[in-house]
């Protein structure tokens, strides 16, 4: 990438919501990102701007910024490359770097931004992914790492050079003063004087073998971590180092340690995997006198799950900003959380509960009202905080039904010996959920037969087939069916048809799932039934949109599209069609709309900022389109 991104004027500006439009302009009006606040990220605090935080989400395709301790989110065009780490220039707090990964050609980037990451641009190249990135205290000077080793730039960012000496294969970087320390995983080595006259890194001794991708320095101490191992601590500037230990059990791994704004030592621990695989008891410690006595706080891992990341606001150092997989946090005393941000997270299906909108994420299902109101609310990007994180392992919810207007099912990846999922039923619109069935694959569709509440079908991708249950869910039957290699998606109409979305075509039932025949090879992800005609089909798919107006005897391909994957397709109540493109390795093309049947589409004039749209539903009263993306869920006024 070596232009911006996308121009400042179609910044997403978050904290501005606008009214219902009216008809004639709807689809000339911008989407809006409404949340929900369930992704974490890598944080960048500058002091310059003291109540200001950057964040890199997981997914690595954008970057968000609030100004107000984040109370609003602001996000702008994608990266292009995928993004791994952040930090922002203490002095000029406009000023952010990305280590970055072009993942078609495999060359690392560092990206620039000079206007508080409205837009990048690629100031310096890697043969390798680049995986850290830290600035000194002036920003001056700036030190970016990955696989082929330490860049280096001594003026502020413009220009780069290999640090001399430096080791390949950098996980993590950290600078202390002068001192720059970098680990390879299994080593730990430090640049001494780096900011003025640097020498060859020296590697430092650290016992055992751990694998280490975490670094955190400050005052003379350093400390390590890597992923479900044991973590490594110095107090003496890395002189020499011990195995991190405290009073959690001595077989627990150290998930994650870092350095308080204070200075203080904090660690989160995860024991030994429960025999049904679930993970292992949980705890936060922190430190005051470098590891000698630590005092746990219980209530932290019940609020956040997983510590990924911490800081502060420069102007509130005695507020702790915390990082986890299912949202950025921010806390006092670890013990009372509030949830601030971010709006990015994986979207993979939608539904509507009477007042309130679910969405069904990789943590979770996430429930608000305020999506379905005219004029957003404040707070509107955080969804149904209830002062715990749901929880990090097997939450992956892959689709939601509604039943009636508080009876929602969903359908929840599991704990279990081999894949599995579990079939879930709230009665209070998707605020509390209880298990109904645990049965063998993975699952993304899930449909009540419109003639019968109380019968429900499942299919399962990974297990390939479908599940059938006529008690509302509380059992569910398996049909293999011949032919059948990843079920993706299911329509049932008030005829008695069952549409079957498999990734090696449609198939068509009219038993319940107990036969089925194929009706068309390709890899279908969406099949889509109009409410108002039973016998209008649309099957939405890699590479091609097809229409049936006869029940499927033949089918057409829709025209005005292109080559994408399409991944989904909706009626609202006039017979407007939308369907859109999204995949979770491409990116997407946005919404397109029909306003003949699915015959020939356009797209819309506008587009959501993440076109990577993976679901669509349109509100109950016709007013807005919703489009759950990579990144979120937007909203469309239709009128």
């Amino acid at each position: 990438m070596t232009a911006a991104t996308l121009a400042a004027g179609l910044t997403l500006a978050l904290a501005v919501p606008a009214a219902a439009a009216p008809a004639a302009a709807a689809h000339l009006q911008p989407w809006q990102l409404v949340g929900p606040n369930s992704a974490g990220g890598h944080l960048a605090f500058t002091p310059d701007r003291p109540a200001r935080l950057y964040v890199l989400p997981d997914t690595g395709r954008s970057v968000y910024r609030t100004d107000d301790h984040g109370d609003t989110w602001m996000t702008q065009g994608a990266l292009g490359p995928t993004g791994y780490a952040i930090a922002a220039d203490p002095r000029d707090g406009d000023v952010v770097y990305v280590a970055a990964l072009d993942q078609v050609t495999g060359t690392g980037e560092v990206l620039r931004s000079d206007d508080a990451a409205r837009t990048f641009r690629t100031v310096a190249t890697s043969p390798g992914g680049l995986s850290s990135v830290v600035v000194s205290g002036t920003g001056e000077d700036v030190f970016v790492a990955g696989e082929a080793g330490v860049l280096t730039s001594t003026d502020h960012g413009r220009h780069w050079a290999k640090l001399p000496g430096s080791p390949t294969g950098v996980t993590d970087l950290a600078l202390d003063g002068d001192e720059l320390y970098l680990t390879t995983g299994a080593e730990i080595h430090v640049v001494d004087d780096a900011l003025a006259r640097p020498e060859l890194p020296r590697k430092l001794g650290v016992p055992g073998t751990p694998y280490l991708t975490s670094l955190s320095a400050g005052d003379g101490v350093v400390v390590g971590s890597g992923v479900l191992g044991s973590g490594v601590l110095s107090t003496d500037a890395g002189r020499t180092f011990r195995t991190l230990t405290g009073p959690w059990g001595a077989d627990d791994a150290a998930a994650f340690t870092g350095l308080t704004a204070d200075g203080s030592l904090e660690v989160q621990t995860i024991g030994s995997a429960q025999p049904d695989g679930s993970p292992g008891t949980r705890g936060v410690w922190l430190s005051r006198d470098r590891g000698r006595t630590w005092t746990d706080h219980p209530a932290a891992t019940g609020a956040v799950d997983l510590y990924s990341e911490i800081g502060a606001f420069p102007d509130r150092p005695q507020e702790e900003v915390v990082s986890g997989p299912a949202g950025i946090f921010s806390t006092r005393d670890s013990a009372s959380f509030k949830r601030i941000g971010v709006p990015d997270t994986e979207v993979n299906a939608l539904a509507t509960a009477g007042p309130a909108l679910l969405a069904a994420t990789g943590s979770g299902t996430y429930r608000s009202t305020a999506p379905l109101a005219t004029h957003l609310p404040r707070g509107y990007q955080d969804w149904g905080w209830t002062g715990k994180a749901p929880g990090t392992f097997a939450n992956s919810v892959g689709a939601l039904a509604d039943v009636s207007a508080k009876t929602v099912l969903r359908v929840r990846q599991g704990y279990c010996e081999v894949d599995c999922f579990t079939l879930e039923r709230s009665g209070d619109g998707g605020t509390t959920w209880s298990p109904l069935a645990t049965v063998p694959g993975n699952s993304r569709s899930l449909v009540v037969d419109p003639r019968h509440s109380g019968t429900v079908y499942a299919g399962s991708y990974l297990t390939p087939a479908v599940y059938t249950s006529h008690d509302g869910g509380r059992t569910l039957t398996q049909h293999a069916i011949p032919g059948l290699d990843g079920v993706r998606s299911l329509a049932a109409d008030p005829r008695g048809t069952l549409w079957i979305g498999d990734v090696t075509g449609l198939y068509r039932s009219t038993d319940g799932a107990t036969t089925a025949s194929k009706v068309f090879d390709g890899e279908v992800a969406h099949v889509a039934v109009d409410p108002r005609d039973p016998r209008h089909v649309v099957v939405a798919g890699s590479g091609f949109v097809k229409v049936t107006r006869d029940g499927g005897a033949t089918f057409r391909t829709a025209t005005g599209l292109g080559s994408a994957d399409y991944s989904d397709a909706t009626f609202t109540h006039d017979g407007t069609l939308y369907v859109s493109s999204g995949t979770k390795y491409e990116p997407g093309r946005g919404v397109f709309r029909s306003t003949d049947g699915g015959t020939r589409f356009a797209a819309l004039p506008t587009q959501p900022l993440d076109r990577d749209v993976r679901t669509l539903l349109p509100a109950p009263d016709g007013r807005w389109l919703f489009a759950g993306t990579g990144a979120g869920v937007y909203r469309l006024p239709l009128r």
